[in-house]
């Protein structure tokens, strides 16, 4: 049986900040980090690592200068116009300097990347910590699900866009009958009735601290109002995706979990989870964030990866999850993760943003396996909260996103055309430090080294780096 004594950290936050702010510092969108964002400023790194393949430059495209706490992100045609627009919802904390402003905003794609100023901002000036996006209504446009923190009733809102625009106010905000601090959300069609419900992780607040997942069932236009299912085990959650695993057409849930709680899947076996989860992971980790499936190699093999210190990743053979992949990274802590295919070679790759440290960390995923140490990696001054993924500029490739708690809040990265591998300074000139580098790197046996992805290093990579660099850069 699970105790309070499991959330000492975090009401350690939750209930003492006020005592912290004689230095600067900002805390995590689910209250349970704090990181000095006085040692950030002082002690930052800022730098890229850059490996073959990634199509990321070392410094942002665009930036966001507006000082807000940004909770989750995502990248979405809301408009549709044809455009990508960028959705960023903005949390509340007993930050120090404080943040004066919480209101949800749309940065609204003009075809070359997006508006640094928010062409739209919701009524409600409250804590929200994740946010997803998908047609509820079945209208043909894209609606705001946003998920609320706090510890309270109306946890979940819904903004239903249409032809005349994204409304400013919520069309639909939940009453569920246990107040509880939601922390992430998927829409998945849980019971294939051909419309998207919602699922929601959660906790509360110390002495309290433990609350379930609820699924909110789609009525064809819009959410019930209350749960109709929540899972037998109070804890604390802090992700959520779906897919289904086991081939029986409904979607399963695999759900990352904090201190104590093992992270693992529910099973949905008849449009509605199984109340009790079926399969639990031993990582050694016991403060777990952020869920995502995947398959690796494209062999219809399920995957499943949870953020955690290290991240993990898992395959599922029909009876229990077996550990296969263990990320290295200079700082660990994830508060985003997702699979996504950056470099469009076909399959996912693994990308996670930090909190405390503030870095954005890609791993490329070679032939089925990932790179154990980051591939790509962005480190910022601020603390990091938030990633997405999606084409902003309008060339047809994926750029990334990135959300942070600071005075720079967003920074976009457009993704860039691999024109040159042998440019591994990435300054676009062949040289003497480019030949250099890649010695250092077969040396080393870096991946950037790696030219023909077969993760052995040998004379068919030297041989591919001198055939790149005689053949130049355009």
């Amino acid at each position: 049986m699970h105790t309070p004594h499991t959330l000492v950290f975090a009401a350690s936050l939750l209930l003492a900040w006020p005592a912290l702010a004689q230095d600067g510092f900002d805390v995590s969108p689910d209250g349970l980090f704090q990181a000095s964002t006085d040692a950030r400023i002082t002690d930052q790194n800022t730098g890229v690592v850059r490996g073959v393949g990634v199509p990321f430059g070392a410094e942002p495209d665009q930036t966001v200068e507006l000082r807000r706490q940004i909770g989750g992100l995502q990248i979405v045609d809301i408009d549709n116009d044809g455009d990508n627009d960028l959705v960023a919802v903005c949390y509340i904390s007993n930050s120090f300097p404080p943040y004066d402003n919480a209101q949800d905003m749309i940065f609204y794609g003009t075809g070359s990347g997006i508006e640094t100023t928010p062409g739209w901002l919701s009524d409600a000036d409250i804590h929200a910590g994740d946010v997803q996006v998908g047609d509820i209504d079945g209208n043909g446009f894209t609606d705001i699900v946003t998920i609320h923190g706090g510890v309270r009733r109306d946890n979940v809102r819904v903004y239903f866009g249409g032809p005349g625009g994204m409304p400013t106010a919520a069309g639909y905000v939940s009453n569920i009958n246990r107040a509880s601090w939601g922390t992430a959300g998927v829409l998945a069609d849980m019971d294939q009735d051909g419309d998207l419900d919602l699922v929601t992780t959660n906790q509360g607040v110390s002495p309290d601290a433990f609350r379930p997942m609820l699924m909110f069932e789609n009525t064809g236009s819009t959410l019930t109002t209350t749960s109709v299912w929540q899972s037998a085990d109070d804890s604390i959650q802090n992700g959520v995706d779906a897919r289904d695993i086991t081939g029986d057409g409904f979607p399963d849930l695999a759900v990352a979990k904090w201190v104590n709680f093992d992270s693992g899947v529910y099973f949905n076996t008849t449009g509605t989870p199984d109340t009790n989860q079926s399969l639990f992971i031993n990582d050694g980790d016991d403060a777990d964030k952020g869920a995502a499936f995947t398959d690796l190699q494209g062999d219809g093999q399920v995957e499943i990866g949870f953020g955690g210190d290290p991240s993990t990743v898992f395959t599922y053979d029909g009876m229990s999850l077996s550990q296969i992949y263990t990320a290295n990274p200079p700082f660990a802590g994830p508060q985003d993760f997702r699979f996504f295919d950056v470099d469009a070679d076909g399959d996912e790759d693994m990308a996670e943003i930090h909190f405390s440290g503030g870095r954005a960390h890609i791993y490329l995923n070679r032939e089925g396996v990932l790179d154990t140490n980051p591939t790509w990696s962005y480190d910022a001054s601020e603390v990091g909260n938030a990633l997405a993924f999606g084409d902003l500029n309008g060339d047809g490739r994926a750029d990334l996103a990135l959300g942070y708690a600071g005075d720079t809040s967003i920074r976009v990265f457009f993704a860039q055309a691999p024109a040159c591998p042998a440019d591994l300074t990435g300054d676009g000139n062949l040289d003497f430090f480019d030949v250099s580098a890649f010695v250092n790197a077969f040396a080393a046996m870096d991946p950037q080294a790696d030219f023909t992805d077969d993760g052995v290093f040998d004379f068919f990579d030297v041989s591919a780096f001198v055939n790149a660099f005689s053949a130049g850069c355009p």
